[in-house]
C-alpha cells in the first residue's frame, strides 16, 4: 500500500514538472518570434532602431516599438527600393551621365541631307558605257592605244582600222564628251558653285557645250578641206585631234572618280595633276597634228602657233569667261 501512494506521488510531481517545463519553452518560442515579427517590421536602413534591438537582445528588456504608424511592407516594396537604390547608385557614379544638373534643351534646325546619289549612279552609267565597250569593240580599244604610241601617225594598216571602224570611233567620240564635261561640272561647283541654275542642269549643259564646240571644229575644218582642196591633210588633222580625245576621254574615268568622292583637302592636288596631264595629252596632239600638216605641205611653227592660239585656246578662255558671268 506504501508503495503505491509512493508512485502515485512521484508521477504526480514528475507530471506537474513536465506542464512547467512546456509553458516555459511556449513562452520562450512566442517570445522570439514576437522579437523576429518587430525586427521584420522596422525598416532595415535604420541604424538607431538595429542598435536598439541588440541593446535589447543583450539587456534582455522589452522594447515597446511603434510600428502601427508606417505603412505596411512587402517583399515587392523592398525588391523595388532596393533596385531604386541600386539605379540611382549607378547614376550618380557614370561619369557620362550628368544626373546633378539642370537638364538643357538645344533648338536643332532641320537637316537637309546632302547625298551623292546622283554623282553615284552618273559615274555608275559611265563605268557601264566603258565596261559594254571594251567587251564588244576589244581589238579597236587596243588598236587605241597602239596608234596613239606611233609618234610618226603614218597610215598604216591599224590606222586605217580606226578610220575605217565609224561605230566604235562615233562612240568613243560621245564617251569623250561625257567624261570631259563631268570633268568640267565638277571643276565648276568646287571653285564657282553655280548661281543662276541648278547643279544637276549644270551637267547636261557642260556635254551638251563640249559636244557643239567639237561639232563645229569638225564642220569648219571639213568645210575648209572641202574649199582649199586639202581634203586628205583635214582628215589626217581631225584623225588625230580625235584620237588624243578618245585618250583623254579613258583618262579622265579615274579623274572624276577622284574628284567626286575624294576629301576636299585633296581636291587642289588632283585638279592640279589632272591639269599637267590633259596639257601634256594637249602638246601630244598638237604635235600629231603639225607632223600630219607638215608632210603634205610646208608649214611654218610660228604660223601653226598663231592658228592654235586663235582656233582653239582664246575661243575657250572665252566660253569660260562668259559661263561664269552670264549663265552660271
Amino acid at each position: 500500500m506504501k508503495n503505491s501512494v509512493y508512485f502515485i506521488i512521484c508521477a504526480f510531481f514528475l507530471f506537474l514538472s513536465a506542464a512547467t517545463s512546456a509553458q516555459n519553452i511556449n513562452g520562450v518560442i512566442s517570445d522570439t518570434v514576437n522579437q523576429q515579427k518587430i525586427q521584420n517590421s522596422v525598416l532595415p536602413d535604420t541604424g538607431k532602431q538595429n542598435s536598439m534591438a541588440k541593446n535589447n537582445q543583450q539587456t534582455g528588456t522589452d522594447t515597446l516599438i511603434k510600428i502601427s504608424d508606417r505603412p505596411p511592407i512587402t517583399a515587392s516594396s523592398q525588391t523595388n527600393h532596393s533596385e531604386g537604390f541600386i539605379i540611382q547608385q549607378l547614376l550618380s557614379k557614370n561619369k557620362f551621365i550628368n544626373i546633378k544638373d539642370q537638364p538643357v534643351s538645344f533648338i536643332e534646325n532641320p537637316h537637309t541631307p546632302l547625298g551623292k546619289e546622283f554623282l553615284f549612279y552618273t559615274l555608275f552609267v559611265v563605268l557601264l558605257i566603258l565596261a559594254i565597250f571594251k567587251t564588244i569593240f576589244t581589238g579597236y580599244f587596243k588598236n587605241l592605244f597602239r596608234v596613239y604610241f606611233n609618234t610618226s601617225l603614218r597610215q598604216t594598216q591599224l590606222a586605217d582600222q580606226l578610220e575605217q571602224a565609224k561605230l566604235p570611233s562615233f562612240i568613243m567620240n560621245i564617251f569623250f564628251t561625257i567624261t570631259t564635261g563631268i570633268y568640267i561640272w565638277l571643276l565648276f561647283n568646287y571653285y564657282h558653285p553655280p548661281r543662276l541654275i541648278s547643279t544637276r542642269l549644270l551637267l547636261p549643259f557642260c556635254i551638251l557645250s563640249v559636244a557643239t564646240l567639237y561639232f563645229i571644229k569638225f564642220c569648219l575644218l571639213k568645210f575648209l578641206g572641202w574649199v582649199t582642196n586639202i581634203q586628205e591633210t583635214t582628215n589626217n588633222y581631225i584623225f588625230a585631234i580625235f584620237l588624243v580625245n578618245k585618250i583623254i576621254g579613258i583618262v579622265l574615268v579615274p579623274v572624276i572618280i577622284l574628284l567626286a568622292f575624294l576629301n576636299p583637302k585633296w581636291l587642289p592636288v588632283i585638279t592640279n595633276i589632272s591639269i599637267m596631264l590633259f596639257g601634256l595629252l594637249f602638246i601630244s596632239r598638237y604635235i600629231k597634228s603639225y607632223g600630219a600638216i607638215d608632210r603634205k605641205f610646208p608649214l611654218n611653227p610660228f604660223h601653226f602657233i598663231i592658228y592654235l592660239l586663235g582656233a582653239e585656246i582664246i575661243p575657250l578662255l572665252l566660253i569660260y569667261k562668259s559661263a561664269i558671268d552670264y549663265v552660271i
